[in-house]
């Protein structure tokens, strides 16, 4: 199976430049625009999907949505998966990212926030319950949850997963074969 990737457009909390974790809020009309030039973007490759995943959070749905009407996939079959849910960020979700600075270690113990290995392990649970699936995944999700899942995916060091950029909004990520 081969997984491919797309972050939410840009919500009102993005906008806002304000940690948004598990608080249900809409997109903007940029973030709109973003997941049309998403499914565009889809359209060009020459990709279809056999599935769509999307969390159940509005800003991701209708992202999700967006994309499937657009490339022509029955929105109906969309796929609402909590496992793929964002990071829940304890008493940050909501504060001015400004107000607030980074998600250390010691920030998030302080918060109540969901940690680094809550998440991957959240990625990991999810990645064993597509095992058996075939074709071409599209995951429509967040930031926090597509870092920790492209992380487990590849391998890579956990420490290292808040040295990686942040998944910009609305962009098709080919995540790989991971039927291997």
């Amino acid at each position: 199976m081969k997984l491919y990737f797309i972050r939410h457009g840009e919500s009102v909390l993005n906008f806002e430049d304000r940690h948004t974790g598990q608080l249900d809020v809409a997109l903007t009309e940029k973030g709109r625009a973003q997941a049309v030039v998403a499914g565009k973007a889809v359209l060009e490759t020459g990709l279809s999907f056999d599935q769509i995943i999307s969390s159940p959070l509005v800003r991701a749905r209708e992202t999700a949505e967006i994309v499937a009407r657009t490339i022509g996939y029955a929105e109906g079959a969309i796929i609402d998966e909590p496992l793929v849910i964002e990071r829940y960020c304890g008493s940050l979700e909501g504060k001015k990212k400004s107000e607030t600075g980074p998600l250390t270690d010691e920030v998030i113990a302080k918060c109540g926030a969901e940690t680094d290995d809550q998440l991957r392990e959240r990625a990991r649970q999810f990645l064993e319950k597509i095992s058996g699936q075939s074709g071409h995944v599209l995951v429509v999700s967040h930031n926090g949850f597509g870092q920790r899942l492209r992380s487990v995916i590849e391998g890579t060091d956990p420490s290292t997963v808040w040295q990686l950029p942040k998944i910009p909004n609305a962009e098709l990520i080919e995540l790989g074969d991971i039927s291997k």
